[in-house]
């Protein structure tokens, strides 16, 4: 009986010794990734960090956090986000948030979004070199903001990158929100023939290429790992009786431009027309002109009301069904 109560009482101490280590660890761990993203240029700022879940959970909590970089007008503010992972392994980590608020831009558009009840889920494979596996992001109501107020909400949003063992620098990515509401401004867009009655629907599915397997290394470096291809199985946005679908692939060179060509299949574009003037995009006098173009496209495609393009990028210029669009916009900022 003595021998029992000895090796329960060493293996607490052993339990304990790894809860503390491993804890240390994974606050050194969320320390350097912070100091890496300040070496890039960022402004970052983290009021305290804390640890808890013993015994046998690894628990950090982060309060006041601000992460900033200027060069992208890029901030992302939250209050509270804990960490937490098993003490028997570390690299099944979950994160949770009550909150967390973003500030970017959309092209030229600068928006504001606001998630609540943030629940991520990072599954790591075992080695030295932590890479992922999976990682899974779901918000119980997601909220997007631009400077003329509320755009939509998504309940239950949901967002899963996934390692492909086949091919070692490529994931699988898909995005399937639940519920969408339009907010006041999308609205009043539709309002000439009234808004749909149902709701909106999206859904993507891609495939995407890394210049560098995404793991701890790469998290430390001053720039971020570089997309090198997008393969779009589909992406589709419907509500009503109008819809968009893109698929295709485009590679992406260092600078963030793209090459290759995305397939576009759109449903009803006269309405869409309608909803480009009032929202100012499409100005009265260019109407006649882009109507008279869309419907020679939709003679050719021979589908009734519809449209079915190649948006194609080539040497810095992108053209639609062979009509040239003007420069390539860059997919994203370099580091």
């Amino acid at each position: 009986m003595r021998k029992l109560v000895w090796l329960l009482i060493i293996l607490a101490a052993l339990l304990g010794a790894w809860w503390a280590v491993a804890t240390a660890q994974m606050q050194s761990a969320v320390s350097r990734l912070l100091d890496a993203r300040r070496a890039a240029g960022w402004e970052v700022n983290l009021d305290s960090i804390s640890k808890g879940g013993f015994p046998l959970t690894l628990q950090t909590t982060l309060a006041g956090v601000s992460l900033t970089d200027p060069a992208q007008a890029f901030q992302l503010k939250t209050a509270k986000t804990t960490l937490s992972a098993p003490v028997w392994w570390p690299g099944d980590l979950a994160v949770k948030a009550p909150r967390l608020h973003l500030e970017t831009a959309a092209g030229r558009l600068p928006v504001e979004v606001t998630a609540k009840d943030v629940d991520g889920r990072l599954s790591l494979y075992p080695g030295l070199a932590l890479e992922l596996e999976q990682l899974t992001l779901h918000s119980g109501m997601l909220e997007l903001e631009g400077p003329d107020g509320p755009l939509l909400e998504i309940a239950q949003a949901r967002a899963e990158m996934r390692h492909l063992a086949a091919e070692p620098m490529t994931y699988s990515l898909q995005i399937l929100p639940d519920a969408i509401t339009p907010g006041p401004l999308l609205r009043r867009l539709f309002s000439e023939d009234g808004p749909p009655t149902s709701a909106p629907t999206l859904s993507a599915n891609a495939k995407v290429t890394f210049d560098h397997p995404l793991n701890r290394h790469t998290a430390m470096r001053r720039q971020a790992p570089q997309v090198q291809q997008i393969a779009l199985s589909e992406a589709r946005i419907a509500w009503g009786n109008l819809a968009l679908a893109a698929s295709g692939t485009l590679t992406v060179d260092p600078q963030g431009q793209p090459e290759g060509a995305l397939n576009l299949k759109v449903k009803n574009w006269a309405r869409l027309v309608n909803i480009a003037q009032r929202a100012g995009v499409l100005p009265p006098s260019m109407r006649l002109q882009v109507e008279t173009m869309l419907r020679a496209l939709e003679n050719r495609g021979g589908t009734p009301g519809g449209l079915d393009l190649d948006l194609a990028f080539a040497d810095g210029q992108m053209s639609l069904a062979g009509i040239p669009l003007g420069p390539v916009p860059r997919l994203f900022r370099t580091n």
